[in-house]
């Protein structure tokens, strides 16, 4: 009996042009790439939150220190404002109008204060040119905190610590 179809040609696959490890290749070539691209970014996010919540913190701390100007770096860390081991810097600036630093008591500042840090000249309010004897009193909280990255990138540097700095005027 004679058959009406020869046999049937064998299908060609992947096996036919010899690409059989093409796609291992190329997945070798790019994992490293990948790895440290997410890793990179999983480091900058990590910073940008430490950034963030540090820097939330030294807004809390300044105004708290704006509620109670005899506030210091140690009670800001007591209530528990700042991540764990940082210890918050709290300075009061006072200056004048025309911003003029003066010395910042803790008692209120004598009204001439203005006019003696201008060796006796008047001090005018530059938006009205009216003498204008106001001292502005300011709080200002400083915090750094140190950064470890997640991996080390060779010749490329990264952040090792945050600073921040939040000024927040009282009155």
């Amino acid at each position: 009996m004679k058959r009406k179809h020869l046999a049937m040609p064998r299908p060609r696959g992947r096996g036919f042009l010899a690409v059989d490890g093409a796609a291992a290749v190329e997945f070798a070539i790019t994992a490293p790439i990948l790895v440290v691209l997410v890793l990179g970014i999983a480091d900058y996010g990590l910073l940008m939150g430490d950034s963030a919540a540090l820097e939330g913190a030294t807004r809390a701390g300044a105004e708290v220190g704006k509620a109670n100007p005899s506030v210091t770096g140690a009670q800001l860390t007591a209530l528990n404002l700042f991540p764990s081991g940082i210890t918050p810097t709290v300075t009061s600036v006072c200056s004048c109008v025309n911003n003029a630093t003066v010395a910042c008591p803790t008692a209120t500042v004598p009204a001439n204060a203005c006019a003696t840090a201008n060796k006796g000249n008047p001090v005018t309010n530059p938006y009205t040119n009216l003498p204008d004897s106001r001292v502005l009193k300011y709080v200002n909280v400083t915090a750094a905190q140190t950064v470890n990255p997640i991996v080390s990138y060779g010749t490329f540097t990264s952040a090792t610590s945050l600073n921040v700095n939040t000024t927040i005027r009282t009155q």
